[in-house]
């Protein structure tokens, strides 16, 4: 049950304003599913067949396509988040420019080292390490948020939940 209040919890977070089709809502619940449930999982069999699953309800109930509906035009699932807008307007929307998500990181990132006493952060920005910033944001962002990042030594988990956390506002030490 706590699995799939998470997943409400996530569609809470996009206002109603931005959510106006069956569209919008049907993507952003797949969004949702794959954050809740898809990342979890360690096998490529076990995320694939939760991808089919999700296709089938899709199909049955909404008459989607999980791969035209919930993916982007690079082949990867849709990513939303709340943090390109001002910092006093949180909308939670889909991220279509991708460059425009990874100038605002890099930007987040500048600001992040050109703080005092702060260890500085030396890290490249490529699609995946952006992907992975945005995922783990939306889990600090809600209410008792955790995650267990999984990964060889000197993959960037430290550092990419640094940047999450300075995003976020929390102080990570």
């Amino acid at each position: 049950m706590r699995d799939i209040s998470k997943v409400f919890s996530g569609l809470y977070m996009a206002q109603k304003a931005n959510q106006d089709t069956k569209d919008h809502l049907v993507k952003l619940w797949g969004h949702e599913i794959m954050r809740v449930f898809h990342d979890r999982l360690i096998s490529v069999q076990d995320q694939d067949k939760l991808k089919g699953i999700l296709n089938e309800q899709l199909e049955q109930h909404f008459q989607f396509n999980y791969k035209e509906h919930c993916m982007t035009n690079q082949s990867t699932d849709a990513v939303f988040v709340d943090f390109l807008q001002s910092e006093e307007s949180s909308n939670y929307v889909e991220v279509t420019n991708f460059d425009q998500l990874r100038q605002h990181l890099v930007a987040k990132l500048e600001a992040y080292n050109s703080q005092p006493k702060v260890t500085k952060l030396d890290i490249v920005l490529f699609g995946q390490a952006i992907i992975h910033v945005s995922r783990i944001y939306r889990i600090l962002n809600q209410k008792r948020g955790h995650a267990l990042l999984v990964g060889v030594g000197g993959s960037g988990r430290h550092s990419l939940t640094r940047l999450s956390s300075y995003i976020v506002g929390m102080n990570c030490d």
